[in-house]
């Protein structure tokens, strides 16, 4: 799922192509080399419970992404892996997903 990520001089985005994760309930995870490409600031660090159980400790930064045409902050975990897309930046949204190799997967705006 492609996700508009700003720059922090707020010129211009990158797409930045991410994995949608159901079981990852915070925003966003960018790598390192990303979140440097985008200047974005470290805020802090927060403990990730990984799938396997295990306790990491990941740098925290605040970006801006495009949401439904509009901006919208967003706490990155800064992570060794994928670029991930999580349960909070979905709140509001319905998901629809194809469960199957190369499935499709849909998200839409819910009515307020």
């Amino acid at each position: 799922m492609p996700v508009e990520v700003l720059y922090s001089s707020g010129s211009d985005s990158l797409r930045v192509e991410t994995v949608l994760d159901t079981g990852f309930t915070a925003h966003l995870t960018l790598p390192p080399t990303m979140a440097q490409t985008l200047s974005l600031s470290i805020v802090g660090s927060a403990e990730s419970v990984l799938a396997d159980g295990s306790v990491v400790v990941e740098d925290v930064c605040i970006a801006r992404v495009l949401w439904y045409g509009e901006q919208r902050p967003v706490r990155v975990l800064v992570a060794d892996t994928v670029p991930l897309l999580g349960m909070a930046l979905l709140r509001g949204s319905e998901v629809r997903i194809t469960v199957e190799a190369g499935g499709e997967v849909s998200i839409e705006k819910l009515p307020v």
